[in-house]
Order: C-alpha cells, then sequence, then structure tokens
C-alpha cells in the first residue's frame, strides 16, 4: 500500500475493540482471525458449510436470511438500519465483541478495513471463548450493532473520501488496479450475514473501479 498521510483505522472510544488473539483463550478458534468465515447453522442443529459461489446453494439449510450484499458510499443511515432488518441482523443489541483488520494488500484480498462483530452467543457457542460465568459477566458495548456499523461506514468514508478523482497521497488511486485515468477508485462496502443464528456479522470496505 502507498505511504499516505491518511488516518488509520480508529472507531473512537464508544465501541470496545478486542485483540486478534483472546487473552488466555489461545488454545480456541479465535473470533478475531478474520481470514475465517464462519458456518451458518448452530450448535443444537449443526453448523452448515457455504456451498462454494453458487447461489442457489450457498443460502443456509435452517436460517431465511444470509449472504453478502455490497453497496456503494452514498448510503444513508435510514437505508442501512433498513438493510439490517431486511437481513435479520439484531440492529438495537449491544452484547457484542467488535474485531478489526486492515488489508496491505486490498488490491488481491479484496478489502481496504473490515470489523466483524459477534455477539456473546457467539462467542460461547461458535468461538468457545466464554464460560458460563463470562457469558452472563460479559459487558455490554455503549452502542448498538446498527451504531457500530454506521460508524464503521463513517470511518471509511473521512479516511478515504467518496469521490473517484482522489489525491494519490490519500486516496484509493491504484489499490485496486486502477490507472488514475480510464479507470478510478471509488469507496464502496461489503455487509455479510455470517451467521444469523449465533449473531456474527461483517462488514467491510472496498472499492469499485469506475470507468470512463
Amino acid at each position: 500500500m502507498p505511504e499516505s498521510t491518511r488516518k488509520v483505522l480508529n472507531l473512537g472510544e464508544s465501541i470496545r475493540v478486542y485483540p486478534p488473539v483472546w487473552p488466555g483463550r489461545e488454545d480456541c478458534i479465535q473470533p478475531g482471525d478474520l481470514s475465517r468465515i464462519v458456518p451458518y447453522g448452530n450448535s443444537v442443529y449443526g453448523h452448515n458449510k457455504r456451498m462454494g459461489i453458487n447461489p442457489f446453494k450457498s443460502a443456509p439449510i435452517l436460517e431465511a436470511c444470509g449472504g453478502v450484499i455490497y453497496f456503494d458510499n452514498d448510503i444513508v443511515r435510514a437505508d442501512l438500519e433498513a438493510l439490517t432488518r431486511i437481513m435479520d441482523i439484531r440492529p438495537d443489541e449491544k452484547d457484542y465483541a467488535v474485531f478489526t483488520a486492515e488489508s496491505n494488500r486490498p488490491g488481491k484480498e479484496g478489502f481496504l478495513a473490515q470489523m466483524r462483530v459477534v455477539s456473546r452467543m457467539g462467542l460461547q457457542y461458535v468461538f468457545h471463548i466464554l464460560s458460563s460465568e463470562d457469558y452472563d459477566k460479559f459487558p455490554d458495548q455503549e452502542l448498538t450493532i446498527a451504531d457500530a456499523l454506521w460508524i464503521f461506514i463513517e470511518h471509511e468514508k473521512e479516511r478515504w473520501g467518496t469521490q473517484f478523482w482522489q489525491d494519490k497521497e490519500k486516496g484509493l488511486r491504484g489499490l485496486f488496479g486502477g490507472d488514475g485515468g480510464y479507470a478510478r477508485e471509488a469507496l464502496a462496502f461489503g455487509l455479510m450475514l455470517e451467521n444469523g443464528y449465533e449473531g456474527i456479522y461483517r462488514i467491510w470496505s472496498r472499492a469499485w473501479l469506475v470507468t470512463k
């Protein structure tokens, strides 16, 4: 990634971001390992893996909602909240942990920064991080899940800009294969319902090429 004066990923003091490796639980699958996608389903009836890129077969068997949606940087808060309801994301809950990652190779990896939201239920039953005692004592966040998603979007818009004619030092120019002329990068986003039953969601910033 070219050197720049842009800000680093920082969601502010209102969102508690947890470390990539959960303290004292190095033996578990880490919720902060954002290179892994968790399966659909639940611990009662079992988890089912995603079936490749076929949209007809990749739907969750035991859930009505799932999958990925991509959207532009001009989304407004009301539309994001409607989107979370459609995708059956629990926007008003506060019992969740946040994990973040940034890419040093965004063009290859397909994202600039990403944020995973994991409910305390997901921490216990998918990642096996929390004991029953820890589950009951797990602290709520100050903000709701909808708040956290919106803060991520607003932060990335401020960090990267929303236009496609950006300066190389401050913007996205060249990071996703654009030539700065006939093909220029513009900020966009992706939102994934990783596991609706266990309350695991992911949002990331990306770019698309505006061509002449």
